[in-house]
């Protein structure tokens, strides 16, 4: 029995439950449901970030996935060997954990910051008037565009790279 890949698979499988999990959930409910409210919306995503934690959660799951699917791969390839890299496995799994990874990427390019401008907007109304000036609506629209355009891009790549990673053992 090999306990260390036993834990490297259930970390990667896990996590990676996690990531695309949440992915789901903010692609199709929490990202459309806090744009309908408009405004009232923001105190809810600023409570999942800053209270709950969600904007740490999800880098650190997709961290521990692409982890240990980089050591699970490394174990599989039997150290980047080309040949193995060069097989039907091989280049499922490359390409799975390049969508993984460009996912992630993209994740800290487009969310991060625009979960930092819309908290940090949010936190500015809370200490003054309430009503957002021109500056604060625009940063808030810059924020929404990309949370938008992160919505299509990460949740494609998150399914590309599960259903490589589902698959590649049997090609």
């Amino acid at each position: 029995m090999d306990l260390l890949l036993i834990g490297l698979r259930i970390v990667h499988v896990g996590s990676a439950m996690s990531w695309f999990g949440g992915a789901i959930i903010g692609s199709f409910f929490l990202g459309p449901t806090a744009d309908a409210l408009g405004r009232a919306g923001q105190p809810f995503m600023e409570h999942l970030m800053k209270r709950r934690r969600m904007g740490v959660f999800f880098p650190i799951v997709a961290l521990l996935t692409i982890l240990s699917g980089a050591a699970l791969y490394w174990r599989d390839s039997g150290g980047l060997q080309s040949a193995w890299i060069a097989s039907p496995v091989g280049l499922a799994f490359t390409i799975g954990g390049l969508a993984a990874i460009a996912s992630f990427v993209g994740g800290l390019i487009l969310i991060g910051p625009s979960i930092a401008a819309q908290v940090a907007v949010q936190s500015e109304l809370a200490a003054g008037d309430g009503i957002p000036t021109d500056a604060q609506q625009q940063r808030l629209a810059w924020a929404d565009g990309r949370m938008r355009l992160a919505r299509r891009v990460d949740l494609p790549l998150l399914l590309l790279a599960a259903l490589t990673m589902a698959v590649a053992r049997y090609l």
